[in-house]
């Protein structure tokens, strides 16, 4: 027998592998002949999803259909419990933090950056100054949720915590992101000759930066 989240994780699954080939969708209600094979990747993936809890499921099975978007192939839930779907997953995420900054898919995502840092601060009855100066087990916040993809380097250069950056070691940054100046650099030219993603991500910021002040008062 399944739980419910090892339902939500398989039709996850269903849904992004037959949409991503524009195929029509229809999830699964009954899982009372569900393979053994798919219930044991089930049980790996839902420990693996528990222990990783910043990992959200469309990105981790959209991950090999962007990075092999030259290749039609389908993935299958046993792939997903491999070393190599892990490998997969760091190399997407890496790249999409080096989109067009004016992208709508960049803009999406950087206002639910900010509104995680938003509710972050709200929780621990931070301002957003407090929030860029605040660590975690010894790391700058912000390259913890970086860690975690919560936000993205876009966000590091829109809260311009370069200072605190440079004093963490350069080994520790790459451990959390392969070549980590190299994308640190070119986001941060990326950001500086944006049009929309910097006019209205500051604005936003000015907006955040005041209801967490008053949050305070």
């Amino acid at each position: 027998m399944i739980t419910k989240i090892e339902e939500q994780i398989y039709n996850s699954h269903l849904y992004i592998s037959r949409t991503i080939n524009n195929k029509p969708v229809r999830l699964r209600n009954n899982f009372d002949k569900l393979s053994e094979k798919d219930v044991v990747c089930l049980k790996k993936l839902s420990n693996f999803f528990n222990r990783y809890r910043h990992i959200n499921f469309q990105d981790w099975f959209t991950a090999p259909y962007k990075v092999y978007s030259d290749e039609d192939q389908y993935f299958d839930l046993h792939y997903f419990t491999t070393r190599k779907a892990l490998k997969c997953y760091s190399m997407y995420m890496k790249q999409r933090e080096l989109d067009d900054p004016d992208s709508e898919q960049v803009i999406i995502r950087m206002r639910e950056c900010l509104s995680f840092i938003y509710k972050f601060c709200t929780q621990n009855n931070m301002t957003l100054d407090q929030y860029t100066k605040s660590n975690i087990d010894n790391l700058p916040t912000v390259i913890v949720h970086l860690k975690e993809h919560n936000i993205n380097f876009y966000t590091l250069h829109l809260l311009e915590v370069d200072a605190i950056i440079k004093a963490v070691e350069t080994s520790i940054l790459n451990f959390i992101v392969s070549d980590f100046w190299n994308t640190y650099s070119r986001t941060r030219t990326k950001f500086a000759s944006s049009n929309l993603l910097k006019q209205k991500t500051r604005k936003a910021k000015k907006q955040i930066q005041q209801k967490l002040l008053e949050n305070k008062k």
